[in-house]
């Protein structure tokens, strides 16, 4: 009897060594994931890098292993959803400059506010988010809180900023009414691309007649279960179909990266941390 507990022990403490030793491999690499949308309102095709939940993270001295990918890409745009730092506790700030520095020296880049940017409003950090703000903005990056840009005359970028109380653990119920509309003018005439760092309202968002929702924040589920079913997510959310990859609603597609970090719960389990890649592509009428 005693032989046979002491296996049983050995072999538990094999298999947490390797479930670490996975976890460890899924947060430092990361794979790259192809997603295509066509629309009518696409004119000319356009190519796009989606970056989100980064927290500080680093593949490679100075984030080079992610930049090389995403230079052999070669995008026409990098979007970039929010949830680049990690704000709590301290500041983690410094493979994000270094990546942001020589992607926005090389492509047009786009950025959108997650909840731990608008953290830095707490102005308990040694940098607030109006200098972070303007940090971005000297780089040459274009920072969408609650605005827009015109991308080009068919193709607009929103980015929308959600109130703290929508980032509570265990919430669960819709935007306030008219939330998206007070805060973002929507030309259903255009090809409308919507940076909103929680994946949780796309109910919302495709009420708001976008075309395409961009999400991160929950970490891909941080333990992904057959089906994509997330096990857990910052928020407390359990069991959850809203963490990664390509979800429609309506008219709208939303696709929702598993991030490129962690930070409290630095667990990933069969849940890759990933590059995203998104093909605008043009599609004739009928």
């Amino acid at each position: 009897m005693k032989n046979i507990f002491s296996k049983i022990i050995g072999l538990g403490a094999v298999g947490s060594i390797t479930l670490l030793l996975r976890s460890f491999y899924e947060r430092k690499n990361f794979k790259t994931v192809q997603y295509s949308i066509s629309s009518e309102k696409i004119k000319s095709e356009k190519k796009i890098v989606f970056l989100t939940d980064l927290h500080n993270n680093s593949f490679g001295k100075n984030n080079e292993k992610l930049f090389a990918a995403i230079d052999d890409i070669s995008p026409d745009l990098v979007l970039i959803g929010g949830d680049m730092i990690t704000v709590k506790g301290r500041l983690g700030i410094e493979n994000v400059l270094v990546l942001l520095k020589r992607l926005s020296s090389k492509y047009k880049c786009i950025y959108a506010n997650g909840n731990h940017e608008q953290r830095l409003s707490e102005n308990r950090f040694g940098l607030n988010y109006r200098q972070y703000k303007q940090i971005m903005e000297d780089m040459g990056i274009v920072y969408l809180s609650n605005k827009s840009y015109d991308l080009d005359d068919n193709i607009c970028v929103h980015g929308l900023d959600l109130e703290k109380k929508y980032y509570l653990r265990r919430f669960k119920k819709p935007l306030d009414q008219g939330y998206i509309n007070k805060r973002i003018s929507i030309d259903e005439s255009k090809f409308n691309i919507l940076l909103a760092h929680s994946p949780l309202f796309v109910k919302d968002y495709a009420d708001s007649h976008v075309d395409l929702a961009l999400a991160g924040h929950f970490h891909g589920g941080t333990i992904r279960l057959p089906g994509g079913i997330g096990v857990m997510t910052p928020q407390f959310h359990f069991f959850n179909r809203l963490v990664v990859g390509m979800k429609k609603a309506g008219n709208m597609v939303q696709i929702i990266g598993a991030g490129l970090g962690t930070h409290s719960i630095n667990i990933r389990l069969n849940d890759m941390s990933e590059l995203i890649v998104i093909n605008l592509k043009c599609r004739n009428k009928a």
